[in-house]
C-alpha cells in the first residue's frame, strides 16, 4: 500500500515538473506582422505616431509607429488584411495595403509612405470629351467636389481647376497637395498631348505627388491611349460588362456587393504582374471573365496612382438602375458607381469616408 501511493505521489510530482516546463515555452496564438510607415518628406526619426491599422472580415487592430517609422501586429490569424497608415493631424493622407498571410511566422511588408494631403483639384479633361458626346456634363467630376465634398471652384487651397492639354504651351505648373484627375474617354490629340508630357507627371508622382486616372478609353471620343501611367503600368483593351470586387475591406468598397455591373463595366485590365516599379499594389475591381484589375492603386517612387478603366463619369448619368441580386441595400448599381467614385475622391484626399451605403 505505501508502495503504491509512492508511486501515486511520485506521478503527481512528475506530472507538475512536465507542467512547468511547458509553462516556459512560449505559446503561440497565431502570426505577426512587421513594417514601416514614413512621411515622404521626412528623414529618419520623424515619423512617431502614424496611426496604423489592420482590418480583416473578423476585426480591426491599431498600433502607432515609433520614431523610425516601425510597428508590429501579433496574434494574427491567417487570412487577407488590409494596412491602413494615416496622420492623426490630417497633414498627410494615408496609404495602404492588402496582405495575405498564408503561414504561421513573421510576415515583413512593404514600406508605406504617407504623402502631403490634398488641398487643391486639377481636373485634366477637353470640352469636347466623350462624356459630352454622351450627354454627360464635362463638369460632373467638379460637381461631386462641390456637393459631396464642399470644394468651389478655383485655383486656391480647397478649391478646384479645371485644364486642358491643347494650346500649345499646357500648364503643367503643380505643387505637393495637388491632386491631377485625368478624366476618361478623352480626344486622340489629348492622349499624344500627355504622352509627349508624360515626364512631368511621371516625375511629380515619382516625388510625392498623387494622380486619379480614369483609363476609359476607347469610348465616344474615340482618344486611344497607348503610353503608360507613372510607373510604366499599361491595360489591355477588353470590355467586359460585370467586375468583381477583390477587397471588401477598404474604405472604397466597403459593404459593396461582390460584384458590379454595367454596359461596358470596364474598357481594359491594368497588367501589373512583375512590375519592378511599384509598391503597395492594391486591387479593388477586376474583370470577371479576363480575371485582369480594372480598378487599382499603387505607390511609384513617394507618389501615389489611383487608376480604374471603369468609366466612373459615365455611370453618374447612365448607370443600371438595376438592383444587385441578394443585397442587403436597395441601391442601384448606378448609385453604388456614384458611391464608388464619391469614396475614391475622399479618400484619396485624405477625408473620412463612411461605410454606410445609405
Amino acid at each position: 500500500m505505501k508502495k503504491t501511493l509512492l508511486i501515486i505521489i511520485s506521478m503527481i510530482a512528475l506530472l507538475i515538473i512536465i507542467q512547468g516546463c511547458f509553462n516556459l515555452i512560449p505559446v503561440i496564438t497565431g502570426s505577426t506582422i512587421t513594417g514601416v510607415a514614413r512621411f515622404f518628406d521626412k528623414v529618419n526619426g520623424q515619423h512617431a505616431g502614424i496611426v496604423v491599422t489592420l482590418q480583416s472580415n473578423a476585426a480591426t487592430k491599431t498600433t502607432v509607429t515609433d520614431a523610425n517609422g516601425n510597428y508590429t501586429f501579433t496574434g494574427l490569424a491567417l487570412g487577407n488584411y488590409v494596412i491602413i497608415a494615416s496622420d492623426p493631424s490630417n497633414n498627410y493622407f494615408p496609404a495602404s495595403l492588402v496582405i495575405t498571410i498564408a503561414a504561421t511566422g513573421t510576415k515583413t511588408v512593404q514600406d508605406l509612405v504617407l504623402t502631403k494631403v490634398i488641398n487643391h483639384v486639377i481636373i485634366f479633361r477637353e470640352a469636347e470629351s466623350g462624356w459630352a458626346n454622351a450627354g454627360v456634363p464635362t463638369t460632373v467630376i467638379g460637381d461631386i467636389l462641390t456637393s459631396k465634398i464642399g470644394m468651389t471652384q478655383g485655383t486656391g487651397i480647397n478649391q478646384y481647376e479645371y485644364r486642358s492639354l491643347r494650346g500649345g504651351s499646357p500648364n503643367l505648373q503643380f505643387n505637393f497637395g495637388d491632386l491631377l484627375i485625368i478624366e476618361g474617354d478623352q480626344p486622340q490629340d489629348f492622349y499624344d498631348i500627355y504622352t509627349a508630357n508624360k515626364s512631368v507627371f511621371d516625375s511629380f508622382v515619382y516625388n510625392g505627388g498623387s494622380i486619379f486616372w480614369v483609363a476609359a478609353d476607347n469610348g465616344w471620343a474615340s482618344g486611344d491611349f497607348t503610353s503608360t501611367l507613372p510607373g510604366s503600368v499599361t491595360w489591355r483593351d477588353q470590355y467586359e460588362t460585370h467586375n468583381d470586387i477583390v477587397t471588401f475591406n477598404h474604405p472604397i468598397t466597403r459593404n459593396f456587393p461582390p460584384q458590379m455591373e454595367g454596359n461596358y463595366a470596364s474598357h481594359g485590365g491594368f497588367q501589373t504582374a512583375n512590375n519592378p516599379f511599384i509598391n503597395n499594389l492594391v486591387t479593388y475591381l477586376r474583370e470577371t471573365n479576363g480575371l485582369l484589375p480594372t480598378f487599382i492603386e499603387y505607390r511609384y517612387g513617394f507618389g501615389r496612382i489611383l487608376a480604374t478603366t471603369t468609366p466612373l463619369e459615365w455611370y453618374v448619368t447612365n448607370g443600371p438602375t438595376n438592383v444587385p441580386p441578394n443585397y442587403n441595400y436597395n441601391i442601384s448599381y448606378k448609385d453604388l458607381f456614384v458611391l464608388m467614385l464619391t469614396r475614391a475622391l475622399k479618400y484619396f484626399m485624405g477625408l473620412p469616408v463612411s461605410p454606410n451605403i445609405q
